[in-house]
């Protein structure tokens, strides 16, 4: 009887999988869209050729030097001269351009003879990558600039180059990168998103098929047709999507390591059992949420709510030393937070697996934190009252 059960609630399961379109473009056409996107959108290893502007003031051969240097950075791309601040402003304002260089009048004239002269630059940082980029740029050539300036009037008083290069750059730096050898930002960037916006589509078809069916009143015939189990009814709902989830989620993992070059510096299977564990893990704490929560609304909204704010505190966008402790402690207690310490240290860093032991255990207990609370989902699965 009960593998009439286990059968009858995976195939009640699967047929609602088919019967509503949406589930396919959510867990599958999503998912990869999202992907491909992401990593497409910063191939190269960076946002580059931003589009900026610049306003001469000046006219002087300095100025059109610096125009000229800035210009040929990979970051920026200088598409619009303007004749003064408010014009480049406006062009700022429409999305002409995304910032703009601002050499001021007699800057040539006011270096040489030692009056400090101010160059500004101006940076939209509503978009956060190209403002990067752009800063980065704008920052580098204003460095070049006071170099070059300070170069030009030690001349003059008759020193040599050697002594002027020994006291410019007093010392060389040699950066090395063990993670990620080539400073790519799609490497650090996409190997963190990726993974979160895919839980975030596993927690929303969770939700919602547990949601379902408290909302349309089939509770009870939901837990009729695994033999009134709460856990066989589980088990025969979630493993479908389990089994869809996990196939997209190695194909997403193969796009990333394979078509483009992810380092991948340990087995690939410690890579795809952390995925699977990402899948049920993730899985579970939304059914968590609805043992917690067990309405439609509500907990849906819990799901999602806690999936977006996962990008902040789990120590994608901001690092965790830079957090509040409440915020740091908050942020290990969604999966995905797990799945990005099991990529550090074995996609990156490449150490034993040994090491990384206590977060496939912490991915683990997620699958059965729920068990204990599910039998107040049950309850309000056998009284099923919907509250809009």
């Amino acid at each position: 009887m009960i593998g009439k059960y286990i059968w009858n609630s995976f195939k009640r399961g699967c047929i609602q999988l088919v019967r509503r379109p949406m589930y396919f473009l959510l867990m599958v056409i999503l998912p990869i869209l999202c992907c491909w996107f992401l990593m497409d959108l910063i191939k190269d290893g960076s946002v580059q050729r931003v589009p900026v502007g610049i306003v001469d003031l000046d006219n002087s051969s300095l100025s059109r030097q610096i125009s000229r240097n800035l210009n040929g950075f990979q970051q920026v791309n200088i598409r619009h001269r303007y004749n003064n601040f408010a014009e480049a402003r406006d062009a700022v304002q429409r999305g002409e351009v995304l910032g703009f260089f601002l050499i001021p009048e007699s800057l040539e004239e006011d270096a040489l003879g030692g009056r400090q002269p101010v160059v500004s630059y101006y940076v939209n940082y509503a978009y956060y990558a190209p403002a990067s980029m752009q800063y980065k740029g704008f920052k580098t050539i204003s460095l070049l600039v006071n170099g070059g300036i300070v170069q030009a009037a030690l001349r003059t008083v008759g020193l040599r180059n050697e002594t002027i290069e020994s006291a410019l750059v007093p010392y060389q730096t040699h950066i090395h990168m063990p993670g990620n050898p080539f400073i790519n930002y799609n490497y650090y960037l996409n190997g963190t998103f990726v993974p979160c916006f895919f839980s975030l589509f596993i927690l929303l078809v969770t939700a919602f098929s547990l949601g379902i069916e408290l909302k349309s009143g089939l509770s009870r015939q939901w837990l009729r047709t695994a033999g009134d189990s709460m856990f066989l009814a589980l088990v025969g709902k979630l493993v479908p999507q389990t089994v869809l989830f996990t196939a997209v989620g190695w194909f997403i993992q193969w796009i990333m390591y394979r078509c483009y070059d992810f380092p991948l510096n340990c087995n690939p299977w410690n890579m795809l059992v952390a995925m699977f564990l990402l899948v049920v893990a993730n899985q579970s704490f939304a059914l968590l949420m609805y043992c917690f929560v067990p309405n439609f609304r509500y907990g849906t909204m819990l799901c999602t709510l806690l999936g977006m704010l996962s990008f902040s505190f789990t120590g994608f966008s901001l690092p965790q030393e830079s957090m509040y402790p409440w915020v740091e402690a908050l942020g290990f207690s969604v999966p995905v937070k797990y799945y990005f310490l099991i990529m550090v240290d074995q996609a990156l860093n490449g150490i034993d697996l040994y090491y990384s032991r206590y977060y496939y255990a912490a991915l683990i207990g997620f699958t059965i934190l729920p068990m204990l609370m599910s039998w107040h989902l049950k309850k309000e699965c056998m009284n099923p009252v919907y509250v809009p």
